[in-house]
């Protein structure tokens, strides 16, 4: 069970002990992820209480991605010709959650449209390769892709609330020591921990809690270990990609869920390649939910 951050837990890091409560509006959205009820109309005026998120969404919609040839103007209209329900969910959640983070931070060595690329490459690569797993364990869709959205949630209120310490472990030239292992360094946490508590106050689908707790633990054995595994393999991916251009080749940290899962090396390459054609229109994308 995850501990939510006191001045006595382990994770106590300064100026993390009041992390903001969810927002109404984001608590509305989550109510609607798992109601295959709501309707377009619903949705819409959901999302339309926020002139930011309404922009965004439409933004979306016409993003190279989705291929429109006529413009979309409306909420309703984005969501009926373009995302479909269940993306908008996930992908309006989102975007409603990170919000608390988004403004007035200087930290120059974030990158936000590579964090939210980075978001939307696993996510979108975690939904097609759900397919690969065993029917019965297979990871639901809706909690494959917002697993994926939200893998390194964590990282956005570290950099919010503690900019100059991100700052530097964020920074290029910073060698020899991956991210989770400098935070763990010199916090004593890290994003996974951090998101992870984070989402489990806000009360996040306990699925995506524990994927964005152990999604690094290439050995997990516990509950949604199969999403845990998607997701790890997913993100392995999109790194290797974003970094090197590589996409015919199954990571190397990712070949013990390869082979624990039995997944299809064929088509493992088979989905990396759909996501490789198209590159260009996923930045479309991240450039949507980025809004600059």
């Amino acid at each position: 069970m995850i501990e939510p951050f006191t001045q006595g837990n382990r994770s106590a890091v300064p100026g993390l002990f009041d992390l903001p409560s969810i927002s109404p509006l984001s608590s509305r959205l989550l109510a609607v992820i798992g109601n295959d009820d709501v309707s377009i109309k619903e949705l819409a005026n959901l999302i339309q209480q926020d002139a930011t998120l309404t922009a965004r969404i439409i933004s979306l919609a016409n993003s190279a991605y989705f291929g429109q040839t006529t413009p979309i103007t409306s909420v309703e209209a984005a969501i009926f010709k373009s995302l479909g329900l269940r993306l908008t969910k996930n992908l309006a959640l989102s975007i409603a959650l990170a919000a608390p983070f988004d403004a007035g931070t200087v930290c120059p060595s974030f990158d936000k449209h590579y964090f939210w690329l980075k978001a939307v490459l696993t996510a979108n690569l975690a939904y097609s390769l759900r397919d690969l797993f065993d029917a019965e364990h297979r990871p639901q869709a809706d909690m494959a892709y917002l697993a994926g959205l939200l893998h390194d949630f964590g990282l956005l209120p570290l950099v919010c609330y503690l900019p100059k310490e991100l700052n530097e472990i964020l920074n290029p030239i910073t060698l020899g020591l991956s991210v989770h292992q400098q935070l763990q360094q010199v916090l004593d946490t890290d994003h996974h921990e951090v998101g992870a508590m984070l989402a489990a106050k806000w009360k996040i689908p306990a699925p995506v809690v524990n994927a964005i707790m152990h999604h690094v633990e290439m050995d997990y054995e516990g509950e949604d270990q199969e999403l845990v595994a998607l997701i790890y393999l997913c993100s392995c991916w999109a790194t290797q990609y974003l970094e090197t251009g590589e996409w015919n080749v199954i990571p190397e940290c990712a070949e013990t869920v390869v082979q624990r899962f039995s997944l299809n090396r064929n088509e493992l390459i088979k989905n990396f390649r759909k996501q490789h054609h198209s590159f260009s229109a996923l930045e479309s994308v991240a450039d949507a939910i980025v809004g600059d």
